[in-house]
């Protein structure tokens, strides 16, 4: 696994544009062979937006912790094998119509992306 970031570099690509951060996403995964979302007792947390239903993902768990809070503070950032990301998330939520916020910020800013699109990015991992 690559070195882990600086609090600095955090922030700032927390703070980078939608593309960048769906770059660092896609290598990210790619080398940790892992995708991180958020999960309560109810399942994985879906989000709506403008274009519906969408499921949240991010490179590591730190991020996706920094999502737990208020509404959302009884989540938990939860592992997903890319194997598993790959054989049966994307499938399954291409088939259903919802899109992926890849690495959203804390502005809710992220790079929205179809299961197809994401398969696509990471089919050489």
């Amino acid at each position: 696994m690559s070195e882990e970031l600086s609090l600095d570099q955090r922030i700032q690509l927390l703070a980078s544009p939608d593309d960048v951060r769906l770059e660092y996403f896609v290598k990210s995964v790619k080398e940790s062979k892992v995708v991180w979302s958020l999960s309560n007792k109810d399942g994985f947390v879906m989000v709506e937006t403008d274009e519906g239903d969408c499921v949240m993902v991010w490179p590591d768990a730190d991020f996706a912790a920094q999502w737990a809070i208020d509404e959302w503070d009884d989540c938990e950032p939860v592992e997903v094998s890319l194997e598993t990301f790959q054989s049966m998330w994307l499938p399954s939520l291409e088939q259903d119509n919802i899109t992926l916020a890849v690495f959203p910020n804390i502005e809710d800013e992220g790079k929205l992306s179809s299961a197809a699109e994401l398969k696509a990015l990471l089919a050489d991992a």
